[in-house]
């Protein structure tokens, strides 16, 4: 059987999502067996942002076995425990808890106020284990990938920052509160934009402290573009689809709003940007002819397919709750992350058996959108349901 021949220019979109990130690989699986397991990656371009920068660090590192390296990938997602990625003893929970109740009710605590809710020395102890960063510019060397980017938000700055690392010298490019920066991509960096504020600690690289790269990333497939990208594959962890609201509703807890929040933050702006991107893949085709100019600057067509969770991500964890260590379901349960349609556990529940459902969903949502991703990723006919457009080069859209 002949194995379809990607094109050149394909880029692929990671966003965040906490633990939700394993349905990214679940979609990737069913790519790499239509692929035939290739060794060589069919992403000339991989970005990723919050928990999406762990996937996409780890795909880009193994670039040049593809196939073998994402079902290492898989199998870390497999075997999982929530302790591999935040402390969950008793005293490390609780103390950190009454450090912030302290805090909260003192007024402060001068240089010992706390940073974070959660120990997440563990997740930087897994990534230095499984990721091999000095490979990542190997590959880029080798012309195995054109680009890898990782985005962070700058607490000092206010400003997200796209750290890449690419073939050549590519022009950076910049846009109110975003900007690109060209570094030799290490663990700092994925720490970095996977920094849940509040939750996660922040880190400190050069002379700025960066926090989670979703919180300033609302134009998630402008890396990915502005880097060279001609078509997209891009993963997204939330289903846009609306929930019944019961009636009439309680008020929420604290655990649900603290859930809503990170809900927030991932939301991702797959939507809007890929609607703005379409509008100007409009323009393009209004005027192939005479390769319209915007800004000075060429614009040229970019296609994409976006694909997201076919089922509610916050009913599948509920049933996996009793999978949390029993320190960490007491503190939830006291401040209501348990309830009906609180999207907190789903975020939050790095464990095997729930991110193994979430890759075997990711694998049929992606087998029900075949002919979309191999449209894309063979340069074939536009895939409808996602549209980006127009690059400005260099300038980001």
């Amino acid at each position: 059987m002949t194995r379809p021949r990607v094109a050149a220019g394909v880029g692929l979109v990671l966003t965040g999502g906490g633990a939700r990130t394993a349905y990214q690989v679940g979609v990737l699986l069913a790519v790499s067996d239509w692929l035939g397991r290739p060794r060589r990656t069919p992403f000339a371009i991989i970005t990723g942002t919050s928990a999406g920068a762990i996937n996409a660090s780890v795909l880009a590192a193994r670039a040049g076995s593809f196939g073998r390296g994402l079902e290492y990938l898989a199998g870390v997602w497999r075997g999982l425990q929530v302790g591999d990625i935040y402390r969950c003893d008793r005293r490390a929970l609780y103390g950190r808890a009454l450090h912030w109740l302290v805090a909260l009710i003192r007024g402060g605590l001068g240089r010992n106020n706390p940073r974070a809710l959660l120990d997440c020395q563990p997740l930087r102890a897994l990534l230095e284990r499984h990721v091999n960063f000095a490979r990542i510019g190997l590959q880029v060397e080798r012309g195995l990938l054109d680009a890898v980017a990782i985005t962070a938000s700058g607490y000092g700055s206010g400003r997200g920052v796209t750290f890449y690392q690419a073939v050549g010298h590519p022009p950076s490019w910049q846009r109110e509160r975003m900007l690109s920066r060209p570094v030799d991509l290490t663990l700092d960096h994925v720490m970095a934009s996977v920094a849940i504020p509040l939750l996660f600690e922040a880190v400190r690289i050069d002379d700025d402290w960066y926090g989670d790269g979703a919180m300033r990333d609302h134009t998630p497939l402008s890396a990915a573009i502005n880097l060279g990208a001609q078509r997209l594959l891009v993963i997204s962890t939330r289903n846009s689809d609306p929930v019944p609201v019961p009636q009439p509703p309680a008020y929420p807890q604290l655990g649900k709003i603290a859930g809503y929040i990170l809900d927030s933050l991932f939301m991702d702006g797959i939507g809007p940007n890929l609607d703005r991107l379409q509008r100007l893949n409009e323009l393009v085709g209004l005027n192939e002819a005479q390769a319209p100019l915007h800004c000075g600057r060429r614009l040229r067509r970019v296609d994409a397919c976006a694909i997201s969770p076919s089922r509610d991500l916050r009913h599948m964890a509920a049933r996996h709750t009793d999978r949390f260590p029993p320190s960490v379901r007491r503190l939830f349960r006291g401040i209501g992350a348990f309830g009906e349609l609180s999207p907190l556990p789903s975020y939050l529940l790095f464990d095997g058996a729930f991110c193994r459902e979430l890759m075997d969903l990711g694998y049929a949502d992606a087998q029900r959108r075949k002919d979309e991703i191999m449209a894309v990723l063979t340069g074939g006919a536009s895939a409808p349901d996602g549209v980006p457009a127009t690059h400005q080069e260099p300038k980001s859209v």
